[in-house]
């Protein structure tokens, strides 16, 4: 499913105001949350597995602020790791949203693993922090074209993967359609 510029300005009509704070999931092509399933390349090894954690991943339209809290490995309630993580990124965008993006790859646009709050850690990890979005970039993030991947030396083009999927609000979903059918989180 495709989600355009044309949509977003439906969803804003619908009641989504600038100034608000919105609800992104993880999803893929294997499932909700960092997994290695949706990564897009061969992996080495018994994998590991993430998601989010507390409160999740919030988008503040007015600042640009995407807030994330995901985590990784059996100290935060999922499977460990390879190995530590070498680094964790969101990519993005890429060239199709919706579904379609879940197979695709883009490059590096906002690292976290130089940022406060990243924990490398292959059993107890994870990114509880802040990364400020371009404004050039939102309406990509909100059509579904932004991927956090964590990496680690055994997968050194990705272990886990989750594609940052907007959620509408409740009231705004019925205006949206079936985007609001894969609202699934996976929290811990």
């Amino acid at each position: 499913m495709k989600i355009s510029c044309v949509a977003i300005a439906a969803l804003v009509s619908a009641g989504i105001a600038q100034g608000a704070i919105h609800q992104f999931d993880l999803l893929g092509k294997g499932g909700a949350g960092l997994l290695s399933t949706n990564e897009n390349s061969v992996i080495n090894g018994n994998a590991g597995s993430g998601g989010e954690v507390g409160p999740g991943i919030t988008f503040d339209d007015a600042t640009r602020i995407l807030t994330i809290n995901v985590g990784w490995g059996s100290g935060k309630g999922f499977t460990n790791l390879t190995g530590n993580a070498t680094v964790g990124h969101i990519h993005g965008p890429t060239a199709a949203g919706g579904v379609a993006s879940f197979t695709q790859n883009a490059s590096v646009r906002y690292g976290l693993d130089n940022l406060a709050g990243w924990n490398n850690s292959g059993t107890s990890g994870g990114f509880v922090g802040t990364v400020t979005i371009n404004v050039g970039d939102v309406a990509a993030l909100f059509n579904g074209q932004f991927y956090i991947n964590v990496h680690t030396s055994l997968n050194g083009p990705g272990e886990i993967r989750g594609n940052l999927v907007f959620i509408p609000a409740p009231g705004a979903a019925a205006a949206f359609g079936v985007l609001g059918l894969v609202a699934t989180r996976r929290r811990r």
